[in-house]
């Protein structure tokens, strides 16, 4: 079955499904944690966001096999997660009611935000990028962060930067071969993370 890469932005309601359905599975994170009426509403903030760069790799039948997501203002857009205000707090009690553990890990969170995670002028961050269980193993992830990479150098930006978890060691190994270097090694909540970077014409190791 072919594949094709489609900008996220392209997406159409069945679309967006998919993609919170394939991001809760892959994605463990505080996101995931908050529930799937929050993971979509981030995509469709993310999709009306013309300085998001997005892209999923979708299969003839419109599966979703994986996708690559990141933005300039990573903060900004999950600010807007919280309009409108009433809905937001909709989901923020169901979530402590349902969920308070994960609502003591979200407050955890703004405490404890890193600055490592603050961007250069000219850097975009890569936010997400994950694989379906059936796809892993055949490149994907590759091809996804190379196509990422050069599409983010020819929109202009001269850097890109990452964090992620230093218990992920497939990812970091992913990030170190396409040449991404890690700067900084921090604890944010109850995670440790690398920060990595790619400088526009590095060349790979």
């Amino acid at each position: 079955m072919n594949t094709t890469f489609t900008a996220l932005s392209q997406l159409d309601s069945t679309g967006l499904d998919r993609l919170t359905a394939l991001h809760i599975t892959v994605m463990h994170t505080l996101l995931s944690d908050l529930g799937g009426a929050v993971v979509r509403k981030y995509y469709q903030v993310a999709q009306k966001d013309p300085a998001v760069l997005g892209l999923c790799s979708v299969l003839d039948n419109g599966q979703i096999e994986g996708w690559v997501m990141g933005s300039p203002a990573p903060a900004a857009l999950t600010a807007r997660l919280r309009q409108p205000l009433p809905w937001f707090a909709g989901q923020m009690m169901l979530l402590a009611l349902r969920r308070p553990g994960v609502m003591l890990e979200l407050l955890r969170s703004f405490v404890s935000a890193s600055d490592a995670n603050l961007l250069s002028p000219g850097q975009i961050e890569l936010t997400y990028i994950g694989v379906a269980p059936g796809a892993q193993r055949r490149g994907l992830g590759k091809a996804l962060l190379t196509t990422f990479s050069e599409t983010a150098f020819q929109s202009g930006f001269s850097s890109i930067a990452l964090s992620v978890e230093t218990d992920n060691p497939t990812a970091v190994n992913l990030y170190s071969h396409q040449g991404y270097k890690i700067i900084q090694t921090f604890h944010e909540g109850r995670f440790e993370r690398h920060r990595m970077v790619l400088q526009h014409g590095s060349d790979k190791p």
